[in-house]
């Protein structure tokens, strides 16, 4: 498909599976460097972004729940968490449940930046969707309802 990168063009004829592939990785790479240029992102990245933003949603988590849940290993959140509580946007708490497991919460900083990274997230989406018609807009609102099917039940 012309303007992707050598490599990683396909296109349906090659089949759903590599279009999907090839297409979603670059999409949110292009996305994320959008959001990027804004201020509340900062130095974070999208993994602690998303970090942030569980807890943000759900509450005071432990870590292992957080790396179930983004299906990546324990010590990826704890190295996250670290960095995350050096920033001072987290605090870690003993899990009065499991003395083996650490809860993280947000501090009010936190709270307000993760909050402030998904209003420019969302700013740079719609800054990238603003340039699609609206019978294809509407096209990519269907096609993303039929793709939540694909994501994990937690994940939704």
């Amino acid at each position: 498909m012309p303007g992707e990168a050598a490599g990683e063009a396909a296109s349906v004829h090659d089949g759903l599976e590599a279009w999907l592939v090839a297409t979603i990785p670059p999409l949110m790479r292009h996305l994320l460097a959008h959001a990027r240029r804004r201020p509340a992102w900062g130095e974070l990245t999208y993994q602690q972004y998303n970090v942030l933003r569980i807890i943000d949603g759900e509450g005071p988590m432990a870590q292992g729940e957080i790396a179930r849940r983004l299906m990546v290993s324990a010590p990826v959140v704890t190295r996250q968490a670290t960095a995350l509580a050096e920033a001072g946007l987290v605090e870690r708490q003993p899990d009065v449940s499991d003395r083996r497991s650490v809860r993280l919460s947000l501090t009010a900083r936190g709270r307000r930046r993760v909050r402030a990274m998904r209003r420019e997230l969302l700013a740079a989406a719609g800054e990238l969707l603003a340039a699609l018609p609206g019978a294809q807009r509407e096209g990519v609102a269907t096609a993303l309802e039929q793709l939540r099917v694909l994501l994990p039940a937690t994940r939704r």
